[in-house]
């Protein structure tokens, strides 16, 4: 891939003082020192990703409360193409200087374990993992399936009929089908479309039987009932009004759990001093309630934070199954 290195915008600033009043976790601010970081211009939060999508309000939300945090400019800059690709190249490249990070997210590691680019998902500067969106599994509102378990029988009485749609091929949702119908030992049709949109029609239009998408997707479709949700593919149901009568998988006998997450990561090196401001930051703004409700409101998904080391070992899981499911399928050798 060609190497993408764009020049940033940088607006100088005086550093604000923070008060206590800022955020609930105010006592945990660091008064300035020679071993402290604080950002006094312009952070960058790279999306690779157009506005309006998913990883875009992500970085948004975070980048309002961020610029609340510490008082200078967070703005979100979005890098589309190649399914985030150019965008996380570009922050590759950036100046580890703690100023600019990007929006990672399941591609992250798809696109490492495919290795179409030129890092791989432990290259960065791994800060943390913020909110999980968790996969729902729809059918019709037409269907006579009400249930997980009968889906599932549906489909092993009728090897080879039942479809799936999934959005593209190789993508983290395509994934996420993909370990389903393994773990369950299924053959089922693999449906794929250009996107999560294009999914939710046509399971609404009878052109495939099921899916398995993140809430944003199919909030709209639940809602007004052209959809009908049979299982929530996480540890715990749903806080958000809507979602929060959808059962678990486990609730009906099946042991499957498969979130998309989204979290901030960074160009590798940078200072360990503003690595720990990051950390510091992310904590104090996902402690807010305003954070967790524009979280559930605007994602329909749930705050989840994991930082540091504790996130490296979860990227590390994440990439081995997903390399275990690519092998098999034959997406990678």
């Amino acid at each position: 891939m060609k190497k993408t290195i764009v020049k940033r915008i940088i607006s100088i600033a005086l550093m604000m003082i923070l008060t206590l009043g800022l955020c609930a976790c105010g006592n945990n601010l660091k008064t300035d020192s020679a071993d402290t970081w604080k950002p006094s211009k312009t952070v960058t939060i790279i999306c690779g990703y157009g506005v309006g999508g998913s990883s875009d309000l992500f970085a948004r939300v975070v980048a309002k409360k961020l610029s609340e945090y510490w008082g200078v400019d967070v703005i979100v800059k979005n890098v589309e193409g190649v399914s985030g690709a150019i965008g996380t190249t570009e922050c590759f490249y950036s100046e580890p200087d703690g100023y600019t990070v990007f929006v990672s997210n399941g591609a992250t590691i798809t696109q490492s374990v495919q290795g179409e680019v030129e890092w791989k998902y432990s290259d960065f500067t791994n800060i943390a993992k913020v909110i999980d969106e968790d996969e729902i599994l729809c059918v019709s509102s037409s269907s006579n399936t009400n249930s997980l378990e009968e889906l599932i029988d549906l489909c092993k009485a009728n090897p080879g009929k039942m479809s799936i749609g999934v959005a593209g091929v190789g993508g983290y949702t395509y994934l996420a089908a993909e370990r389903f119908i393994e773990e369950q030992n299924l053959d089922v049709k693999v449906v794929a479309y250009n996107s999560g949109a294009e999914v939710v029609s046509a399971v609404m239009g009878g052109f495939v039987d099921f899916c398995i998408q993140q809430p944003a997707e199919l909030y709209s479709g639940i809602e007004s009932k052209k959809l009908k949700p049979l299982s929530i593919m996480a540890i715990d149901r749903h806080s958000n009004a809507l979602l929060s009568d959808i059962k678990t998988a486990k609730e009906q006998n099946v042991e499957f759990v498969m979130t998309q997450w989204r979290g901030i990561s960074a160009p590798a090196n940078i200072p360990d001093e503003a690595k720990e401001e990051w950390i510091n930051a992310l904590k104090c703004i996902t402690e807010s309630k305003s954070f967790a409700s524009d979280v559930d409101n605007i994602l329909h998904a749930r705050v989840s934070l994991v930082c540091d080391s504790a996130f490296v070992t979860f990227l590390d899981e994440e990439n081995a199954w997903v390399e275990e499911i690519m092998k098999e399928i034959g997406l990678v050798e």
